[in-house]
């Protein structure tokens, strides 16, 4: 499979499920992860399938909202509690991930002020989860478009952590 980071997202939320770029393999293979539950995500956090703190919290993100829309919970109550017993976990494979903290505590917030359904609520969780990740995309092009008007062809860039 041909690489094309214009139009080929790292994470994406396709069917019910989280699809992911397993970043271990690039630049040699383009090679898909399917996360159908909140295990597998926490498994390519930690196992660095998934790299980047923007891509780890719209992943994280995302699994709050793949936890919601597989929930059976009946009351929103139930619901707020299996979504904070999964944020744990989550926010557990990176203890100093500011974006990780940030993106789930952005989810956690919008299904603690949505008021309706438990359908609505799970909708509001998945809106609020597709909205952290294109942001991320966004931002990333911005940078990218900015960037290209001060470098120049054979420059060389350093990104690090802080």
């Amino acid at each position: 499979m041909v690489w094309n980071g214009f139009t080929q997202r790292t994470v994406s939320w396709e069917d019910g499920a989280i699809k992911l770029i397993d970043q271990r393999k690039l630049p040699n293979k383009l090679v898909f992860i399917k996360c159908i539950d909140h295990h597998q995500v926490v498994d390519a956090i930690k196992n660095m399938s998934i790299r980047g703190a923007p891509a780890i919290g719209a992943i994280a993100a995302m699994a709050l909202a793949l936890v919601a829309h597989k929930s059976k919970a009946k009351t929103k109550e139930d619901l707020i509690r299996e979504l904070e017993l999964v944020a744990k976990d989550l926010k557990a494979t990176r203890p100093t991930g500011v974006n990780l903290f940030w993106a789930i505590q952005k989810v956690m917030n919008r299904a603690h002020s949505t008021e309706g359904t438990i359908k609505e609520i799970v909708e509001a969780i998945k809106t609020e989860a597709l909205l952290i990740a294109e942001e991320d995309i966004e931002t990333n092009r911005a940078i990218g478009k900015n960037g290209a008007v001060i470098l120049e062809d054979g420059d060389t860039v350093l990104t690090h952590c802080k």
